[in-house]
């Protein structure tokens, strides 16, 4: 692990806006305009979603622009980026974007970045592992984490921003890579499917340590909490980020360290907006709350008395603002277009919460003995709007599953028993964790 002196642990995003700021001194003037531009095209593409249309070019080419505008200053290219977004409106046939390319290997056709590349390939894996195909090319763009040396080496350069000097944040990137090297090291379908099929990556035993190792390295212990580092004015910057952290802790399964701390952190944080706390403008976020549930269900064997009755009183908190503010009598969910770029992601993460914490199935409550008698009805509701998107879309999908079956909107077909299982534990694997990685791409953050 490189040697970092002079850490700080900063808590807000000063450090980031300032240097921004020097890197292009009219940086805030620019960023809005581009920013209002883009929640236009924004919701042309909520609207194609709601005529059930998935542009999935378009998509790739907004999240791109979207990417540019957040984490970087670079203009010229961000403007190309916007471009080539409204000119592929006119594109009826998206297709393409679903086939691998036979160039490098990625599900990424409209990605020039390798994490963004890395997020579009790694849900085409769960679905060709679920299906038991292998990829029909080598994916070489995986290069730069293709060996041990080249993945220390490469995270390591993403752990620490320096933004002054090169108008770039490269928080999401580093996110992204964390992710997406957590579902192939730790989820054991998956990385049994990459050893045997994958052409492109050295995951072996060895491989998957070092991988856990430098995870180690940066997990903060005075907090316990994962998150990007920046260096400014000769200190390195260590931001804690519940988003890292709940991805590192759910593909782990909660096998991680300083568990005391962690909690603690979670617990006190509550208050505190979003990468740090749990709070989006000062509420709360469905999304953020899934994180949240996530985190104290593989943190509650490690939890005092006091703390699981602390924190079960804040998931009753988060639940009734879900069921009260965050959706509608009809099982909508109210779109936050500060947080979400996709009406889709909106639902499926309403309804990942809601699943996270038990409220349609009695056996997932973990912090609670109460009865939701209504669950039922809701539910109803909840999978009658779902089926109001596009069918084929992954987070709706995702999103249906969770949300359990409800009898009354189940075709009369007779299937016997054993299909249903077997095709339930198909299609939830391979749909799931589809969601939970292309859903996180549109998140606003």
């Amino acid at each position: 692990m490189t040697t970092v002196s002079g850490v700080a642990h900063a808590v807000d995003g000063c450090v980031i806006t300032r240097d921004f700021a020097r890197y292009d001194r009219a940086y805030h003037d620019k960023v809005q305009r581009y920013n209002d531009h883009l929640g236009a095209m924004a919701g042309i593409l909520r609207r194609f979603s709601e005529y059930s249309r998935t542009m999935l070019a378009s998509q790739q080419l907004y999240i791109y622009a979207k990417w540019l505008a957040r984490y970087t200053a670079y203009w010229p290219l961000l403007d190309d980026l916007v471009t080539r977004l409204e000119s592929s409106f006119a594109e009826t046939d998206q297709s393409y974007v679903a086939r691998q390319s036979s160039v490098d290997g990625s599900w990424g056709w409209q990605y020039t970045e390798f994490h963004h590349k890395f997020d579009a390939t790694i849900v085409r894996l769960h679905e060709l592992a679920t299906e038991k195909r292998a990829p029909r090319y080598p994916l070489h763009f995986l290069e730069p984490v293709s060996t041990i040396p080249k993945m220390r080496a490469y995270l390591e350069d993403l752990l620490v921003s320096d933004i002054a000097a090169t108008g770039r944040n490269k928080r999401d990137e580093l996110g992204s890579v964390l992710c997406c090297l957590a579902q192939l090291c730790f989820k054991p379908r998956l990385r049994n499917f990459a050893r045997e099929h994958v052409r492109g990556i050295a995951l072996d035993d060895a491989y998957i340590k070092a991988f856990s190792d430098f995870l180690d390295d940066i997990q903060n212990p005075e907090t316990g909490y994962w998150g990007p580092w920046y260096s400014s004015d000769g200190k390195t910057h260590r931001y804690d980020d519940l988003s890292f952290t709940f991805h590192i802790v759910s593909y782990r399964k909660g096998d991680v360290r300083h568990w005391p701390s962690l909690i603690r952190t979670t617990l006190e944080r509550r208050g505190e907006e979003y990468p740090v706390g749990w709070r989006s403008r000062g509420n709360f976020n469905n999304h953020n709350n899934y994180d949240v549930a996530k985190i104290f269900r593989h943190g509650w064997s490690h939890m005092t008395p006091a703390q699981r009755d602390f924190a079960s009183s804040q998931l009753d908190e988060m639940l009734g603002w879900c069921l009260t503010h965050s959706m509608r009598k009809d099982g909508s969910f109210v779109f936050d277009e500060h947080f979400y770029n996709s009406l889709e992601s909106c639902h499926y993460f309403g309804v990942s919460f809601l699943d996270e914490v038990g409220y349609f199935r009695p056996r997932k409550r973990f912090w609670t003995d109460r009865k939701f008698p209504e669950a039922s009805r809701v539910q109803h509701h909840v999978i009658a709007r779902l089926n109001e998107f596009c069918p084929q879309n992954p987070s709706v999908i995702a999103a249906k599953w969770k949300a359990g079956t409800d009898l009354n909107l189940v075709p009369a077909k007779r299937v016997s028993t054993a299909e249903t299982e077997h095709l339930s534990r198909r299609q939830r694997h391979k749909f799931l964790i589809s969601a939970d990685t292309s859903a996180s791409s549109f998140k606003n953050d």
